[in-house]
């Protein structure tokens, strides 16, 4: 999984082309809005992860800009409610801290920041699951409300498969954070850095369609997001949806990227199983 995930900005004839330009965005992300028009095409390599398409990052040319920074910006909103909520469950063991030192009690001190330290730990852990399922729902539904979702958040954030996407995530993470590191050593290398980046976090973005994907239709009992018929992918194609009796199209009939496979543990396989990835990329 973390290594097809890495390879997955590198597939196509004109991989070099598309990490050059994700490179350059970020490059230029001091502007500010580079930095939503790369979130934002962060976000489409999520939408066709969910979609099963793992095969065929999206290439820039082909996006319109102004709705993947648009999208940027809408999911930062996403992220920004988020820190709101840790920022204020943040408050009273500052109020605390705030008190103590103001009043000279040392023992109040103490314990706000102790209660402030615990508080924290737990905020960052939560935020490290919430934040991937809010993102992919986020994706799934085209709505800032839907990074909400209680329901979504709970069924999808408490399943094996996405608490496992988020360990490898985590493992991504670190590995492309030595790499920068490293790069970061010389000034040739520190130029590099933003390339790298790009590729990791396509990566990240990866690893997190696939569990989210796979979580939600072990919960759901189907896919976030229905296939296109093109090897692409649209922006914006909704959710997949289906009447009670209306089938849902060939795509998943035959498809094996959304196989419900299981193992002896009832846990679904088709995004864990990694038999073969190397020769088609998709699950």
């Amino acid at each position: 999984m973390i290594e097809d995930a890495l390879r997955y900005q590198t597939q196509g004839d004109d991989w070099v082309k598309r990490v050059a330009l994700g490179g350059v965005v970020l490059f230029f992300g001091f502007l500010i809005v580079p930095l939503f028009t790369f979130q934002g095409y962060m976000l489409e390599v999520m939408r066709r992860v969910l979609r099963g398409e793992t095969d065929t990052p999206p290439a820039w040319d082909e996006l319109d800009l102004t709705d993947i920074t648009v999208d940027g910006i809408r999911h930062t909103v996403v992220v920004m409610g988020y820190g709101l909520l840790l920022t204020l469950a943040l408050a009273v063991p500052g109020l605390l801290v705030i008190g103590g030192g103001l009043g000279g009690s040392e023992g109040l001190l103490l314990v706000g920041f102790l209660v402030a330290a615990l508080l924290y730990l737990i905020g960052v852990l939560a935020m490290a699951v919430i934040l991937p399922v809010a993102t992919g729902n986020f994706v799934r539904a085209d709505s800032i409300v839907a990074g909400f979702d209680r329901d979504v958040l709970w069924s999808v954030g408490t399943s094996r498969t996405m608490l496992m996407a988020v360990v490898m995530a985590f493992g991504v993470n670190i590995l492309i954070s030595v790499g920068a590191t490293v790069l970061g050593f010389t000034i040739i290398g520190y130029l590099a850095v933003p390339f790298l980046a790009f590729v990791g976090q396509s990566a990240i973005m990866y690893v997190w369609g696939r569990g989210f994907a796979d979580a939600y239709e072990e919960e759901y009992g189907e896919p976030p997001l229905a296939p296109t018929t093109g090897t692409g992918g649209t922006h914006r194609s909704g959710p997949a949806t289906t009447g009670v009796d209306e089938p849902t199209g060939d795509s998943y009939a035959d498809d094996s990227s959304w196989s419900s496979d299981t193992d002896d543990d009832g846990f679904g396989t088709s995004a864990w199983d990694d038999v073969g990835d190397s020769d088609s990329g998709q699950r």
